[in-house]
């Protein structure tokens, strides 16, 4: 049975939608769908792009409130999409936490900090912290990074000034889109 999860992606200059996507199942992870080959898709005919993420229910809006449109249906392509964060409760629930200790007694994998610094995108970049388990090498092969504990801080540049905007999150996770980082600081 297909299952619906609310979600949040973050693309250039701000912009936000906000919407329902198919998952598999409700136990599916979102990151684990985002880094799959094969994205998954209720009905397959409905795309337009081969990499992308059907949103239903789906709001656009900019910076933290600002709403600039409502669609039914939306496709977006991965590639544009910097992060994205979901509304999976039971990410936290004490399967998932068994699951996670699980993992990490079978892989020995620790807790890592990374300072992440993007590249620039029409004279803004995001200076990223945040904690990961396992090796940045093997996580950086994946489409997108999972991150903890995240402090996202957008550099821009107006009128020859530099300004600094923190990005208030309402989750602790991320998925970074790896395809956007320009340096990285482990330890």
């Amino acid at each position: 049975m297909v299952e619906q999860r609310k979600i949040t992606v973050g693309t250039a200059l701000g912009k936000k939608y906000s919407g329902l996507i198919d998952v598999p199942s409700a136990t599916f992870r979102t990151i684990d769908l985002f880094n799959s080959a094969n994205l998954f898709w209720k009905d397959p005919n409905e795309k337009c792009f081969e990499n992308a993420i059907l949103m239903y229910d789906a709001r656009l809006t900019f910076g933290e409130k600002a709403l600039y449109r409502k669609f039914d249906k939306i496709q977006i392509k991965l590639s544009k999409v910097f992060y994205f964060y979901d509304e999976f409760e039971s990410m936290g629930d004490e399967i998932e936490k068994k699951r996670t200790s699980k993992l990490i007694e079978l892989t020995q994998e620790k807790i890592q900090t990374v300072n992440i610094i993007t590249k620039v995108v029409t004279n803004s970049f995001y200076d990223i912290e945040g904690k990961f388990f396992g090796l940045f090498k093997k996580k950086s092969n994946d489409k997108f990074l999972p991150l903890t504990d995240v402090k996202i801080v957008e550099i821009s540049k107006k009128q020859d000034k530099w300004f600094k905007n923190e990005i208030i999150l309402p989750y602790k996770f991320i998925g970074l889109a790896n395809s956007h980082i320009e340096s990285a600081v482990i330890g």
